[in-house]
């Protein structure tokens, strides 16, 4: 018996699987880069069960410290106290889309010119975020979206999708190369936790 639960253990250890009191995560990347994860190389995850909607479960400097923070690209709306993804509806009023300011720290609620959620205007034309539209390389998967460090519209490469296993949320598309730590537009950054 002790055999298979060291076995079962190895397992998760192995596969980079992070399990503490019956939650599951997920890591987001295999890749270890110094300036993507805290002085002792542990990268975020992704863990519906511990976070909300929107945020990764980022690691602290400390051992046992890990933060739900926003995912790249998610704006924390400080009203609602929760994440949402830039240049969609979030907390917002019909027809209209969370936005971060070049130099804001609290997101705000623009219209959005093409009125529905999820189509955003470029040169009077609207497309939809997540599909190739006006960006040249289709093939090499580059769609309009938001670049997750300038929080501005751009062409971007597609990145994987990750769903809960329950599939009753919708997918949520990261880019597991620009996942930064205390970004701008998150928790921390709106809330000045974010270490100098």
């Amino acid at each position: 018996m002790s055999v298979t639960v060291s076995l079962c253990w190895g397992f998760y250890l192995l596969f980079g699987l992070h399990v503490t009191l019956g939650q599951l995560a997920y890591p987001e990347s295999l890749q270890t880069d110094k300036s993507k994860s805290n002085i002792d190389g542990r990268l975020p995850l992704y863990s519906p069960a511990r976070c909300k909607q929107h945020e990764l479960l980022y690691p602290g400097d400390q051992k046992d410290d890990w933060i739900c923070d926003c995912a790249p690209a998610a704006l924390y709306y400080p009203e609602s106290d929760a994440c949402f993804p830039a240049f969609r509806r979030g907390p917002c009023e019909r027809n209209e889309i969370l936005v971060l300011g070049n130099d804001a720290i609290i997101p705000e609620c623009i219209p959005n010119a093409c009125k529905v959620d999820g189509q955003i205007q470029i040169h009077n034309v609207c497309y939809e975020l997540g599909k190739a539209g006006p960006c040249p390389n289709p093939q090499l998967s580059y769609v309009v979206g938001v670049d997750p460090k300038t929080l501005h519209i751009d062409c971007v490469k597609l990145s994987i999708s990750v769903e809960s296993r329950f599939g009753d949320e919708p997918k949520h598309n990261y880019d597991l190369t620009n996942v930064e730590k205390c970004a701008r537009g998150s928790k921390r950054a709106v809330q000045g936790r974010c270490p100098s």
